[in-house]
């Protein structure tokens, strides 16, 4: 039996340069000046190839479908 302990994260590439990147291209969205934008979706569809890491959350996190709840079926079985 090997008396070297292993760790499961030993073997995971290191995310250190991918963090810098996140965070330089969350500066550089966070300096943009406000817009006022009708579509979501798309104003992050056209800028992926400027801030590819934060459109992709955005798009993941917009398309998601909202749920339509009629308040009074809330209050009344």
């Amino acid at each position: 039996m090997s008396s070297k302990t292993t760790n499961i994260f030993d073997e995971l590439p290191d995310l250190a340069p991918d963090l810098l990147k996140l965070h330089d291209e969350l500066n550089r969205y966070l300096a943009t000046d406000v817009e006022d934008v009708r579509d979501g979706l798309m104003w992050w569809y056209e800028r992926r190839a400027t801030f590819p890491r934060l459109s992709r959350m955005a798009r993941d996190y917009l398309s998601i479908p909202g749920k339509n709840y009629c308040v009074f079926s809330l209050f009344y079985f």
